[in-house]
């Protein structure tokens, strides 16, 4: 049967309920519409269907019959059940009772099981579920509110699931038939989907340091990529299972300090360049050395004068004049003053110069220096005097 029977679903469900009902009821003629048309009836005694709401399964939203296929409509069908005595009435006693057979009677075909000869149906992937609603006055003032009409004692319920599909075509692939290297029929297949990086330890380092990467399927990876540079991996410990790779990024790397995506890599059979998923890296710059670059100019009189001069910091993974440099000198654990390069940075040098109108106190002062936002471990102390 193909699925776009289903689109006759809303009405089979109504007809099948009608069917069902009056069979339990000795073929108690079951109407479906309006209440009102009920009153046109001629024998007057009978129940009546009505379809007042349909709403959607947010449980079953966006679930496919299978895997690829497109999301049929999942619906809740609202009905209002209403009884009618011999002489039209829908509020007497006689009414009341045949409304609790109604009920009874949809109460037994719960779970209900459509049969082969409603097609429409037969695709519904779970059995119709019948639950009762609540049907207070507001419900039924809403829905008896017309000039003709007025409010009739009814009973609520709902039918889940109600499946609408279509005949759209499914997002299946071929199946993989055969394995093997570039040069035979087939394709090449790997046992993982790839390498995935979880974490990086430590998640700061200086160059020279051993870090390492931790993840899924790393076994067979042969680079190390960070930022624009390949970096070989060392060598495997014991008990390592694929899920440690270690790297050390050389101390004389001229690579200024930043932060970087870090990845792992391998090559294919075909020539093509795998690699897993990123995590990020920071570098930090190293400080070896910091010195006074020539006497220092005092301000004004006395020994305690504040005094202006440069200073020179050398080290590693300062990158050049490209990047963004600043330094720190503190005092008492305070930053007192920040600067950038008084000349071009160079990648194991720089210079900064104190001015006049910012002169510093003679002291001891820890530098604090910071490359694209990765501060120094190292903090040497410049003797300011």
């Amino acid at each position: 049967m193909a699925l776009s029977a289903s689109t006759e679903a809303i009405g089979a469900v109504s007809e099948l309920l009608a069917l069902r009902v009056s069979a339990r009821l000795s073929n108690l003629p079951v109407l479906v519409g309006r209440p009102v048309h009920a009153e046109d009836v001629e024998s007057g005694r009978c129940l009546n269907l009505f379809l007042y709401r349909i709403g959607f399964d947010a449980h079953l939203r966006n679930t496919p019959l299978d895997a690829g296929q497109q999301p049929p409509l999942w619906l809740v069908l609202h009905y209002l059940l209403t009884a009618y005595d011999i002489d039209h009435d829908s509020e007497s006693a006689a009414a009341q009772r045949l409304l609790g057979q109604g009920l009874v009677a949809l109460q037994e075909l719960n779970f209900l099981r459509p049969g082969v000869s409603l097609q429409a149906l037969t695709g519904n992937p779970e059995p119709l579920k019948i639950s009762f609603d609540d049907a207070d006055p507001d419900l039924l003032s809403k829905l008896f509110g017309g000039s003709d009409e007025h409010v009739r004692t009814s009973a609520a319920f709902q039918v889940r699931p109600v499946m609408l599909a279509t005949d759209a075509p499914p997002s299946y692939a071929p199946l993989v038939t055969s394995v093997g290297p570039p040069e035979a029929p087939g394709v090449v297949v790997l046992p993982s989907m790839g390498a995935r990086l979880t974490g990086i330890t430590p998640a700061r380092f200086r160059a020279g340091e051993v870090v390492t990467l931790r993840g899924l399927d790393l076994g067979g990876h042969d680079r190390v990529q960070l930022g624009g540079n390949t970096i070989v991996p060392l060598a495997a410990e014991p008990g390592d299972r694929g899920d440690v790779l270690r790297f050390q990024l050389p101390a004389d790397t001229p690579i200024a300090a930043a932060g970087y995506a870090v990845s792992v890599g391998r090559t294919l059979p075909s020539g093509h360049l795998m690699t897993s998923t990123p995590v990020l890296g920071e570098l930090m710059p190293v400080v070896s050395g910091v010195a006074l670059a020539g006497a220092l100019v005092p301000t004004g009189p006395g020994a305690d004068a504040p005094l202006s001069g440069s200073f020179t910091v050398t080290g590693a993974q300062f990158g050049g004049p490209e990047e963004s440099i600043f330094a720190a000198l503190a005092l008492d654990g305070t930053a007192r003053i920040q600067l950038q390069p008084a000349v071009p940075a160079t990648a194991t040098s720089l210079q900064f110069s104190v001015p006049a109108g910012l002169a510093l106190p003679p002291g001891s002062y820890q530098l604090l220096l910071r490359v694209n936002g990765q501060q120094a471990a190292d903090m040497p102390t410049l003797v300011w005097s």
